[in-house]
């Protein structure tokens, strides 16, 4: 069957072949019809473009250095997820494997200079790096993976070093001279040759030696010459291959380090000019933590959500490792208020709060946690998430699922030419994602008021009908996003006046072209983007793990002030099963279990596993996620040592807009209304930290 040509599809539309070129190149004033026309033409062809052609007529390159040793079991993992996601953005690898030959790899040095590449990816060279940039007249998207002190040569560096420490002498590292040439790390250490003679002879030498390798076969065959010869040797297994594991493994330790966090590193570098990004490198051993106790059973209330449903899945490893039975209480929205504000909490041993309720009921039903030694290891490496364990520099919980708003949109809608057209017309600027709350107010109006068919029955959003303080989550990022403040006043809570009229009129105009969803949660708006009722889709990121990762794209939410949402974890004071709370910790937040929420699209505190190439292609969001965590903002504090009674004031705050929106009010009205009803709730509202 001969290739489908421009001429091909101009003759099928009726149209001419500069106007094929035009629709085709995104370019011209060309109708509407038109275009529709030469679309279905293409279709109906099966037209697929040449894009090589194309960036050879264009003089663009499309096309990247890949300079490997080989392409192997060490290199495969690495140059599969680059393969994806340079393809993901229009580009191509070129491959040069040298052999880890010096002659060779000057060979391919000397071709890679001949030609214009978009840029230079290298990997296990032999030269100096000074000299390869030198040679290469120093481009300027030529990258290293390594780890380089020179602090001229732009990397995505993976630093092994720190692992020395846990090397007990003797230690043995056993080269991947044709991979990626980790072992060149390790300048002080033992080496071996990546042959079974030279390894033979080192395990029977030295049986109860440790054996570093990079080869996961390797590690599984040193496993079982040990057991043929009946020795104590360890082996250190270093990674990119994720090995899911429920079970202790006492003679093997297994580190851990992304391939596909290393391809979207260099995807990055090209795209902003970084000169350096680092891969973390993680312990993914499955732990058996000391705990002798008899039978015994913890209650454990959770939110009702996403995250509720996966771990029960995984609750049953805890019983069967530590006979510790969990009796879960997944509770709605309503019912969870009902139990905090009531005595009902005392009666559970591990409680989960919501981020916006952490500073106002933290202490109150917490035990601190700086009590127990025993997790320090889990505070130290969860440091970072202070909003979600601290109160007044003390820990009093551990994140648990914690969210961000982020921004979702419909591939289908925003590269569509006729409605790209259309927007332009009307906008006299391109269609994309909104970035601020005006640009979003357009957007909605323009779907709303089309006549297009590619339009029809379309929404830009949905939003939330009836639930206060859901309303409050798609109001005060808005009003943030405008530079808008809430302070403590003499006469309660202080709103910045022209920007919350302002907030106000847009959000109002909003609701009138949105689908409004009579439901009180999250669920019914994930449903209309599912079901191609709306384009756009504003959520936290911990409720969205049932969207098809193919038919969107990901953006900060118009304006870039999410709020923090999703919740913590933390110990009843009033328990007396320490201990057993304790184990549930400890294996909750090892790797492996938080692999394993992951995979079922959960939000957790390990944001790094969001990058695993099975968890990225299924959830993208999750790993879009933390780009968006810096500038997210949930009120609940008004100072240093005043504590603000987030939920109250959200509910005031949704309940007042949403009665002026029904009964038409103007937004001078409705901010009066709301510092009315703030002022009359400012004892339950505001309380001095330690309350």
């Amino acid at each position: 069957m001969s290739k489908v040509t421009i001429t091909d599809i101009a003759k099928e539309a009726q149209v001419s072949l500069g106007t094929v070129s035009n629709v085709l190149n995104h370019r011209g004033n060309v109708k509407a019809d038109t275009i529709r026309k030469v679309e279905q033409a293409a279709i109906k062809l099966n037209y697929v473009r040449d894009i090589s052609a194309l960036s050879i007529r264009q003089k663009k390159s499309t096309q990247i250095a890949l300079m490997i040793p080989q392409l192997n079991e060490f290199t495969n993992d690495f140059y599969t997820n680059l393969y994806h996601e340079l393809k993901n953005i229009g580009l191509a690898i070129k491959l040069y494997e040298t052999n880890n030959n010096l002659e060779i790899e000057k060979n391919c040095l000397a071709q890679i200079k001949q030609e214009n590449f978009y840029g230079i990816f290298i990997i296990n060279h032999l030269e100096s790096a000074t000299i390869i940039s030198k040679f290469l007249n120093n481009p300027k998207n030529l990258i290293f993976i390594g780890n380089y002190k020179n602090k001229n040569i732009r990397q995505v560096s993976i630093n092994l070093k720190s692992l020395e420490n846990k090397f007990i002498e003797p230690t043995f590292i056993i080269k991947d001279e044709f991979g990626m040439g980790f072992y060149k790390q390790f300048d002080t250490a033992t080496f071996i040759n990546d042959n079974m003679i030279d390894i033979y002879k080192k395990i029977s030498d030295y049986p109860q030696g440790n054996f570093v390798t990079f080869n996961n076969k390797l590690a599984s065959r040193l496993q079982n010459i040990s057991r043929t010869l009946t020795n104590k040797i360890k082996i250190i297994l270093i990674s990119s291959k994720n090995i899911v594991s429920f079970e202790p493994n006492t003679q093997k330790n297994v580190f851990h380090y992304s391939a596909n966090k290393i391809a979207l590193s260099l995807i990055k570098m090209l795209k902003f000019q970084e000169k350096k990004l680092n891969i973390n490198i993680y312990n993914t051993d499955y732990q058996q933590f000391q705990y002798n106790k008899q039978k015994i059973s913890l209650n454990l209330l959770l939110l009702e959500s996403p995250f509720s449903q996966i771990i029960k899945f995984l609750l049953p490893d805890l019983t069967k490792k530590y006979n510790i039975k969990i009796n879960l209480a997944t509770k709605n929205f309503s019912q969870m208020r009902m139990i905090l504000n009531s005595n009902e909490w005392q009666k559970y041993d591990l409680i989960r709060l919501d981020i916006s309720d952490f500073n106002w009921f933290g202490k109150k039903f917490f035990r601190p946690l700086n009590q127990l030694p025993e997790l320090e290891a889990e505070l130290n490496r969860l440091n970072n998430w202070n909003q979600y364990i601290y109160q007044d520099k003390i820990p009093y919980a551990l994140p648990l699922d914690p969210s961000v708003q982020i921004m979702l949109y419909k591939n289908k809608i925003f590269s569509n030419e006729i409605i790209k057209k259309q927007y332009s017309e009307n906008y006299n600027q391109d269609l994309i994602p909104p970035v601020d709350y005006q640009s979003l107010v357009n957007l909605a109006k323009f779907l709303n008021d089309s006549n297009e068919p590619e339009m029809k029955d379309i929404k830009l959003l949905s939003l939330i009908g009836t639930a206060d303080t859901l309303i409050a989550s798609e109001f005060l990022p808005y009003y943030y996003s405008l530079n808008g403040t809430i302070n403590k006043s003499e006469n309660g809570l202080r709103f910045d006046t022209d920007i919350f009229i302002k907030t106000y009129n847009l959000y109002k105009e909003l609701r009138k072209v949105s689908n409004i969803e009579s439901k009180s949660w999250w669920n019914s708006e994930v449903n209309d983007f599912n079901d191609d009722k709306t384009a756009i889709l504003i959520g936290f990121s911990n409720h969205l793990n049932n969207l098809n990762p193919s038919e969107y794209g990901i953006a900060p939410i118009p304006g870039n002030k999410p709020a923090l949402g999703g919740g913590l974890i933390g110990i009843n004071k009033f328990s007396k099963k320490d201990e057993a709370c304790v184990v549930f910790f400890k294996w909750l937040f090892q790797y492996q279990i938080q692999h394993e929420i992951a995979l079922m699209g959960g939000d957790i505190p390990a944001k790094d596993l969001f990058f695993e190439r099975e968890i990225y292609e299924k959830f993208p969001f999750l790993s879009h996620s933390t780009d968006f965590y810096h500038n997210g903002i949930r009120k609940t504090k008004l100072s240093n040592i005043t504590n603000l009674y987030t939920l109250l004031f959200e509910k005031i705050v949704g309940k007042e807009i949403k009665k002026g929106i029904d009964k038409n009010l103007d937004a001078a009205s409705v901010l009066i209304n709301i510092n009315t009803t703030l002022l009359l709730n400012r004892e339950k509202l505001i309380s001095k930290s330690g309350h």
